[in-house]
């Protein structure tokens, strides 16, 4: 009786194993492999795991909606500004980056920062930029609508955004 109830727990488990990967993050689908200095976006988070990984921001709104509670964080240096916020309790949806200090998608050989040229791009393997206007490209990931924009001067990364439509 004993070896059968164990062989059913490792069988749950298994088979519950697959789940609790995907139960951190509510849009799976949305680029999961989109990361802020090792926040996801699509992923949930709370207060204490983002500041654990960015520092404590130099300012912090909340409210509640019918979603949720909405959260926005500001890391501000001199005249330059990064938002990141999330919603529905901790969701992590959108971001503007204008300094150095936070790269996207990290687990790509460091990943991008402001400062980098726009080529680095397509040498760490994400893709090739497509130009929109004389000051921005845009980089579609994972066949979704979703982009990441980068505004640029002459090639000089000096704006990332990213906003998911989900």
């Amino acid at each position: 009786m004993k070896i059968i109830v164990q062989k059913l727990l490792v069988f749950a488990t298994l088979i519950l194993l697959p789940y609790s990967a995907f139960s951190q993050s509510r849009y799976a689908q949305t680029t999961p492999d989109l990361d802020v200095k090792g926040v996801y976006i699509g992923a949930t988070y709370t207060q204490a795991q983002v500041q654990a990984k960015w520092g404590t921001p130099t300012k912090y709104l909340s409210h509640t909606s019918e979603f949720g509670l909405n959260e926005e964080y500001t890391y501000a240096q001199d005249q330059l500004i990064n938002i990141f916020c999330f919603g529905e309790d901790g969701v992590f949806h959108s971001f503007t980056i204008e300094t150095s200090n936070f790269a996207v998608y990290t687990a790509f050989s460091g990943g991008i920062k402001v400062g980098d040229n726009i080529s680095r791009v397509q040498a760490i393997g994400l893709g090739t930029p497509v130009l929109k206007s004389d000051s921005k490209y845009y980089l579609h990931r994972n066949n979704s609508d979703d982009a990441l924009e980068f505004e640029h001067s002459n090639g000089v990364i000096t704006r990332i955004l990213f906003d998911t439509s989900i």
